[in-house]
């Protein structure tokens, strides 16, 4: 971690107060000097750094830039890292890499190109949002890519809750909510070889709605942002948080130790929701009991054909009001 990195952290862990030069010397082990140099480094990034004589420095708050400093500072895992302000999509720039980078995280501020599941749009403002997509080679069989998408979901909630102190929920498969509404999508992809029946390589993409922002008609009554305050957070360590949680679950995947944790927190089990097996249909109506033992949702349908029979869902789309 270099000096200004160290720097980042020190004086954000302080949140506002001011951190004298003599203490972060003896933390960071180098001269006032270096700590002058490092103080410019980040004044040039944009980060707002108050001295003050016989005081130290101290960061002003609602400084939420998204920076490669910003997410090394709690990163503790190994994964390179690139922070781009704009790009097409997260996703593409992630697969073009992704066999010659392992690990790997891209991350913007904002998307042209954003991409959601079926080949939908996803939103990608400026300045409000976290966009961000993992590059992994991981070691397991092709079996595991629904667990793979539920392990994401958990360790992006766990993430948010860490950062941002609110308890995240989680839709089937692979949507988190948080007040009723929709604040982070996850699409996951996946490079296979047919020949050793394993995954080459995994593509992760997470999108998050951080601060209030405008949203299209379309979804504006559906999507919400973490939090109302811009800046209450910092997105450079939500991402990392994201990354260092996930790169733990898929660790010990085969031991599905998420899955319980998925359960509690999938807030429609029990509920009515609405089936779209072919995703822009009207629907048939359902009640979500269980999530199977291979990531499948179990519904009981309440009209139709299959009225009171039950069934394992694997693809298709539900909704659910709320």
């Amino acid at each position: 971690m270099s000096t200004r990195t160290e720097l980042l952290k020190l004086l954000q862990e302080a949140d506002g107060q001011y951190v004298s030069g003599q203490l972060i010397g003896e933390n960071l082990q180098v001269s006032r000097n270096a700590i002058w140099k490092a103080v410019t480094q980040l004044k040039k990034d944009g980060y707002e750094i108050e001295s003050k004589t016989n005081m130290g420095y101290r960061l002003a708050k609602g400084n939420d830039l998204l920076t490669c400093d910003s997410v090394m500072a709690d990163l503790r895992v190994p994964c390179n890292i690139k922070v781009l302000d704009t790009v097409t999509s997260t996703n593409d720039l992630a697969k073009a890499e992704a066999l010659s980078h392992k690990p790997l995280a891209i991350i913007a501020n904002k998307q042209s190109k954003g991409k959601g599941r079926l080949g939908r749009a996803f939103e990608s403002p400026g300045g409000t949002g976290l966009y961000m997509t993992m590059a992994l080679k991981p070691d397991f069989d092709l079996d595991k890519a629904l667990f793979v998408t539920m392990a994401a979901a958990v360790a992006t909630c766990r993430a948010i809750e860490k950062v941002c102190g609110v308890h995240a929920e989680i839709k089937w498969v692979n949507d988190i909510f948080y007040r009723n509404k929709k604040i982070c999508g996850i699409l996951t992809e996946a490079q296979t070889n047919f020949e050793t029946g394993k995954i080459d390589s995994l593509i992760i993409g997470t999108g998050i709605n951080c601060f209030p922002g405008s949203f299209p008609e379309a979804i504006k009554d559906i999507a919400g942002p973490i939090s109302d305050q811009a800046g209450s957070f910092s997105r450079g360590r939500l991402a990392a948080e994201i990354i260092n949680e996930t790169v733990d679950i898929l660790s010990a995947i085969g031991e599905n130790s998420f899955f319980e944790e998925y359960k509690s927190r999938c807030f429609i089990l029990g509920r009515e929701i609405t089936i779209h097996p072919n995703y822009n249909d009207e629907g048939i109506r359902a009640r979500a009991l269980d999530i199977a033992d291979d990531g499948g949702l179990i519904v009981e349908y309440l009209e139709g054909p299959n009225k009171e029979k039950t069934e394992t869902l694997h693809t298709g789309e539900i909704s659910i009001s709320i």
